[in-house]
């Protein structure tokens, strides 16, 4: 099984100040409630460390001098701003160790900055730094821009308003029952007609550059339930340039503190984030081969099966 020791070449020493951490923050002002503990059972695995292992908090500085990769250090002040938020609250205990890990390594993030508006949370403080950040937003204005320019405002312009209409793409997109089962194409036809969805192009139909979204819950074989989308974002935040992390920040603050930061289709929920399903998304999102917020032609992957299509995808099969 894949690891984040494997994949960040981390030393058992650096393992172990990372779990030394990733403790403390947990328990900062108390025991470890039930998410707390199984995140710090999980972390024991993911980093390779032995279960008899008795590992104490790690201070600051000895976490500054065990870890000295910039990019590590980065993703260890991601690692500890989620073991913050894991009891669907922040402490200030907890909020306080963050940033004191965070001036040990060196790293300013404004994630760390944004701990105090989960403590008291103030959901319209995070929207806002959540929208200003978020990769899926930015990608998708730079290619709206880029390829159709004012054009393309005009059409966005009228999704928002619930006026764009595109009779041809929606037909395309009809086509596709009549795919073999088991193709991609005829596994998101079914899914969309399922579920009541209306198709790009028609009346509330989601603008197109945004369903490689939905494209990657079914190549991923991800629910649509609040879990499933949990592990959607872990698997964005594997790939995605730019923030990344912010894909797991929206879902902490929907699923697992019960904030209203998302559209208002998304119904905020209560400690669904589970460390191990999105850290092996997040992992499985790593080895992504293609740019699927880019310019990615799908359509010529729908009539194949979905196992070619994790293969041209560099993705392993499901039950890797």
């Amino acid at each position: 099984m894949q690891t984040l020791a494997s994949t960040f070449k981390l030393s058992p020493a650096q393992s172990q100040a990372i779990f030394g951490a990733t403790r403390a923050i947990v328990e900062a002002d108390g025991p470890a409630g039930p998410h707390g503990q199984k995140l710090l059972n999980f972390a024991r695995q993911t980093l390779e460390i032995d279960v008899q292992t008795n590992i104490s908090a790690t201070a600051p500085f000895a976490l500054g001098q065990a870890v000295t990769n910039p990019q590590a250090r980065e993703f260890v002040v991601h690692v500890l701003v989620i073991a913050a938020c894991i009891e669907t609250r922040v402490s200030e205990a907890g909020e306080k160790l963050v940033h004191d890990y965070a001036h040990a390594l060196g790293v300013r993030s404004h994630w760390v900055a944004l701990l105090p508006s989960f403590r008291k949370r103030r959901t319209f403080a995070i929207k806002r730094a959540l929208m200003r950040r978020s990769p899926d937003a930015k990608r998708l204005f730079e290619r709206t821009w880029n390829e159709n320019g004012f054009r393309g405002l005009w059409h966005a312009a009228k999704f928002v308003a619930g006026r764009y209409r595109n009779p041809e793409l929606a037909a395309r997109f009809h086509e596709l029952k009549h795919l073999p089962v088991g193709t991609l194409g005829r596994k998101f036809y079914d899914d969309f007609t399922d579920r009541g969805l209306a198709f790009p192009g028609e009346q509330g139909g989601i603008p197109e550059k945004m369903l490689h979204h939905d494209l990657m819950h079914i190549v991923n074989d991800y629910s649509t339930e609040p879990a499933g989308e949990c592990q959607v974002a872990g698997f964005y935040a594997g790939f995605s340039h730019g923030d990344a992390f912010t894909f797991m920040m929206i879902i902490l603050a929907t699923f697992h503190f019960g904030l209203a930061v998302s559209p208002a289709i998304v119904t905020p929920t209560v400690g669904v984030f589970d460390p191990e399903a999105v850290t092996a998304a997040y992992l499985r999102g790593r080895k992504l081969k293609v740019d699927v917020m880019g310019q990615w032609d799908y359509w010529q992957l729908m009539p194949l099966p979905l196992t070619e299509v994790r293969q041209r995808l560099g993705l392993p099969p499901l039950t890797a």
